[in-house]
């Protein structure tokens, strides 16, 4: 038996309020922005996903399990790792990275425009 949507949205926002609030790791951090994502597909088609990417910023691989039975739970676990860096970034990943490195040069930009101007 295929897990409800009700169910589905209900246990990934629980997970997710235990990585943010509890953990304290920002929910506008790159890696749980594309989680986030992924999420959201699960919510709305209820397909299987068991994958991981990094957690950007910290030496943890997020792995998760969004399954698709109902007697099955949403899994989800930060791993540490030693060599962080030599992990690939997924794209959906790596398309927050730039858009957040776009937005700080756009910061930049503009403070140097403001010093220049002062």
């Amino acid at each position: 038996m295929a897990k409800p949507q009700d169910e589905r949205i209900r246990e990934c926002l629980a997970i997710l309020k235990k990585i943010t609030v509890d953990i304290g790791i920002p929910a506008n951090n790159p890696s749980i922005r594309t989680l986030k994502k992924r999420m959201a597909e699960y919510w709305r088609d209820g397909v299987l996903r068991d994958d991981k990417l990094p957690l950007y910023g910290y030496d943890r691989i997020i792995r998760y399990r969004l399954p698709q039975r109902a007697d099955r739970i949403v899994e989800v676990t930060l791993q540490k790792v030693d060599r962080f860096m030599t992990f690939k970034y997924p794209a959906d990943l790596q398309a927050e990275l730039d858009a957040d490195a776009r937005e700080q040069q756009k910061i930049a930009d503009a403070a140097e425009d403001a010093a220049d101007v002062a």
